[in-house]
């Protein structure tokens, strides 16, 4: 066995070790569409429970993509991931464009019916978001289909690479069709079920694509990734199957009807989404601008450090946190507490992970990219606030979502990314890589206070004034952490260790206070 082989193996017996521990956390009474009032209550223990199950999956997730990336590189070399990456984007770009935002407004429609729906009326619903996505994927079958040719000439300056995309018309297809079900088992709460199917889709990508770049090399690559759309599809299929038969009305105009919501709130979302990737465009063409390639390269790799890798945690919540308060958005008082204690949880969780995060950042960057890339830790530190200021606007702007007011997110999102398509460049002009990142967390200052406010105003919503002495005393931590990390010397290096400490024991302080975790936690251990 070559030396690849073995790391195979000894990948697939990993892989085995976190499919028995997820199917084991999956292990469930017999399904029912609607949960009992005890199971829906949002506690305390309901929101670090699962934000820890759903940061743990991203974790193992990050795991395996790194080293999925890792053996590609070494088999077919920076060409082979190049056009991996041409072709995934290519497909995204295309099923973002026709899906309609059905995989994202479908779980506020199915969360707010299980709260207070029949089964009945449920599995009506259930049966509209698939046949609306089905509708929407073979719109996006045929759009890529239409369009092979020119994505030919467009990405590769030549029609050899048409009969690609051609066949990568399926994997459009069958990715809307997959946002629909994980839409539906988010809306209806299945969330360990939302869990094994994103850890077992990973691992089934791995496994699958791996032995076909080994044995064909560059010529497998387009096989592999339909391979691998078709296999996830299945197993999108196999747990959304268990909680709802598939079934579909292609010819029913009240299912067309019932649908007609989801796509407005889904289009202000896509258009939000749009608006978003305008704004990073603008950003790298003004700092290519003033600056290089070079210069834009470190940017890029800044912002993945401080802000992409950050937002596994933020992923992390969305699953549970957004279906809960769409449930909730109708009463006051209790939309208040879902997303008080979500911003909560938020800002205890990530205050000491960015703290630790920063003190690693000089052994990270290196770790994660290259030496070559040492001139971006500068920059992705002064950008944490940004991080840290998301923690408590996140959970506020959901409510236009979970409300299913459109216009206002995508005004709220027009002038964010409006802001910082001018801030960020003139700041790099101005005050280089480091002005950028300073640049980007005023940012997040400033929409964390501009959402508060109109949010208030609009939705009513209310900031639990109590909790400000632990928000305070963390953004106190945070700062001595960041500003001595900024500065030479390896006993600065100290001041960072013992900031990220008080942190992380001012969160364990609270959480133990607000939740039984940490003392069930005890009493399994002591048990073992």
């Amino acid at each position: 066995m070559n030396v690849f082989g073995a790391k195979l193996v000894i990948i697939q017996e990993k892989s085995g070790i976190f499919a028995r521990y997820f199917l084991k956390m999956a292990e469930e009474t017999p399904h029912k569409l609607i949960d009992s009032p005890k199971e829906t209550d949002a506690t305390y223990d309901h929101v670090i429970k699962y934000t820890g199950l759903f940061g743990g999956v991203q974790g193992i997730m990050m795991l395996v993509a790194v080293v999925r990336n890792k053996v590609v590189s070494e088999l077919l070399g920076p060409s082979g991931v190049a056009l991996i990456n041409l072709f995934n984007n290519a497909v995204k770009l295309i099923s973002q464009s026709t899906d309609f935002g059905i995989s994202f407004s479908a779980v506020k429609h199915v969360a707010e019916l299980s709260d207070c729906g029949s089964e009945a009326e449920i599995q009506n619903l259930v049966r509209t978001v698939r046949t609306w996505c089905l509708l929407a994927g073979l719109l996006g079958l045929l759009v890529a289909l239409a369009l092979c040719k020119g994505l030919s000439l467009w990405t590769f300056e030549t029609e050899d690479y048409t009969w690609h995309f051609a066949l990568l018309s399926l994997s459009v297809c069958l990715l809307t069709i997959q946002g629909g079900e994980m839409a539906i088992l988010k809306g209806l709460k299945k969330l360990k079920k939302v869990a094994l199917i994103s850890v077992f889709g990973a691992l089934a990508t791995f496994i699958l694509s791996a032995p076909i770049y080994y044995f064909w090399r560059m010529d497998g690559v387009i096989y592999s990734l339909v391979l691998c759309s078709i296999v996830t599809m299945a197993i999108h299929l196999h747990y959304s199957g268990k909680v709802v038969p598939w079934h579909v009305s292609l010819f029913s105009q009240s299912v067309y009807a019932q649908g007609l919501p989801m796509l407005r709130l889904g289009l202000g979302f896509i258009v939000a989404g749009i608006f978003g990737q305008g704004a990073e465009y603008v950003i790298r063409t003004l700092i290519l601008h003033f600056g290089d390639l070079n210069d834009v390269g470190l940017y890029t790799s800044g912002y993945t450090l401080a802000v992409s890798y950050s937002n596994l945690i933020f992923v992390a919540f969305e699953a549970d946190y957004f279906p809960r308060l769409s449930a909730a958005q109708h009463d006051l008082r209790r939309m208040n507490q879902t997303v008080n204690q979500q911003m909560e949880v938020g800002v205890l969780l990530v205050a000491p992970m960015l703290a630790l995060f920063v003190l690693a950042m000089p052994v990270l960057v290196p770790l994660l990219f290259s030496s070559k890339f040492v001139d971006a830790v500068p920059m992705a530190i002064c950008a944490t606030f940004y991080v840290f200021f998301r923690a408590f606007t996140l959970p506020v702007s959901y409510l236009a979502l979970a409300k299913g007011d459109s216009s206002m997110y995508m005004l709220t999102e027009l002038i964010y990314d409006i802001f910082i398509a001018l801030a960020i460049p003139y700041a790099y002009k101005f005050w280089g890589l480091s002005g950028a990142g300073w640049a980007l967390s005023v940012a997040g200052a400033l929409d964390m206070l501009s959402i508060h406010l109109v949010y208030a105003i609009k939705y009513r919503f209310r900031l639990n004034v109590n909790r400000l002495k632990i928000y305070l005393v963390q953004l106190l931590c945070f700062s001595v952490a960041v500003f001595s990390a900024l500065q030479m010397g390896w006993w600065m290096k100290v001041v960072t260790a013992v900031a990220m400490l008080a942190s992380a024991a001012i969160s364990f302080a609270v959480m133990k206070n607000r939740t039984h975790i940490i003392s069930n936690l005890k009493k399994r251990l002591w048990r073992k």
